[in-house]
């Protein structure tokens, strides 16, 4: 099986399919919430945030404690795109768009917030924006047309990307090199003594491959560590699990009870660049659909709050880790 991604804490692990399926591994690539240029006046009261494998949802409510306006630079980075690593090697669904590829928007205090956008082509350390862009090529040329768009390139601006060493040329294929960095920013106007209110979504990359009975095998193989260490899979999430790939296979013996796992990341620590910890935050995360397997960690309660949703509150949170959510879902139709 194929793995992506990496780990959380603590523990809950919550039971009980099947959704759109995918011929091969995809990987999860994690986003957050806004970045802040460092202000020891601004804290964040109040977080509320929503995760499920197709949407992300958080608002914000910041207060400025000093006693003068505060205008600052928010930013929200999308996750990196290494176009090297994924050629070939697909990532979890994103849109079209080679830039805003998550459908980023967010609104301050009620009104749509106009952003500006950076996305630079990153080699081994070294800005190639220029070069790249000289060359005709996309920065990200994994998403949407980009890699269309390389097959394309004339030959004076293929060669100028071989001299740069920032191609690879095998029989009949271009493979970019560089890393696709993106972020969005706006200057954020916080009043003294005033509450500003942020809300963004997104569609996160999600992330799928598949899951069989070996990953319950309980041997210390690198399959079953994975599972357990980034999702803490306790006693009765293995036993849903086991009863679901049963099922699978009583239904489709071909499949072999293979079920799908999708995997979403949430970048919860983000430079915690605001004054002290989160006043008050409240999480729900959602499986979708009511038979489907959720599994996380966690280092607190999370109660069970509908047929597919699940909430945690804290206070003066500080986030030591980031979120990684998985939803396992019944095997794929025959054929």
């Amino acid at each position: 099986m194929r793995k992506i991604t990496s780990g959380l804490f603590g523990i809950v692990a919550l039971a009980c399919a099947p959704a759109a399926y995918a011929d091969d591994s995809s990987a999860a690539l994690g986003a957050g919430g806004v970045v802040l240029t460092q202000s020891a006046d601004i804290r964040m009261a109040k977080e509320d945030l929503y995760v499920s494998p197709k949407a992300v949802r958080i608002r914000f409510e910041f207060v400025n404690d000093s006693p003068t306006d505060i205008d600052t630079i928010v930013a929200f980075p999308l996750p990196d795109i290494d176009n090297y690593k994924f050629w070939g090697s697909p990532i979890g669904v994103t849109t079209t768009d080679p830039v805003n590829f998550v459908g980023f928007e967010v609104v301050a205090d009620g009104k749509r917030v106009p952003v500006t956008v950076e996305q630079r082509a990153i080699f081994n350390g070294r800005d190639v924006t220029d070069i790249v862009k000289a060359a005709g090529a996309p920065v990200d040329a994994i998403v949407g047309d980009g890699s269309k768009i390389i097959d394309k390139l004339s030959k004076q601006g293929l060669a100028q990307l071989l001299r740069a060493g920032l191609v690879e040329r095998d029989d009949s294929n271009t493979i970019t090199k560089w890393v696709a960095r993106t972020k969005f920013y706006w200057r954020q106007h916080f009043p003294a003594d005033k509450t500003v209110v942020l809300e963004q979504r997104y569609q996160p990359v999600t992330g799928q491959s598949f899951f069989s009975e070996s990953e319950l095998s309980g041997k210390n193989d690198e399959d079953s560590r994975y599972w357990q260490q980034n999702f803490c899979m306790d006693g009765p999430t293995r036993s849903a699990a086991a009863g679901k790939i049963a099922e699978s296979k009583k239904a489709n013996p071909q499949n072999g009870g293979l079920l799908n796992a999708f995997e979403t990341d949430y970048i919860l620590v983000t430079g915690n660049n605001w004054k002290g910890p989160i006043g008050g935050f409240h999480l729900t995360v959602d499986k979708l659909r009511a038979d489907n397997i959720l599994s996380m960690c966690w280092d607190g309660e999370l109660k069970k709050t509908g047929p597919t949703t699940f909430e945690a509150e804290r206070e003066h949170f500080a986030p030591a880790r980031d979120i990684k959510l998985l939803v396992l879902t019944g095997s794929p139709p025959p054929g």
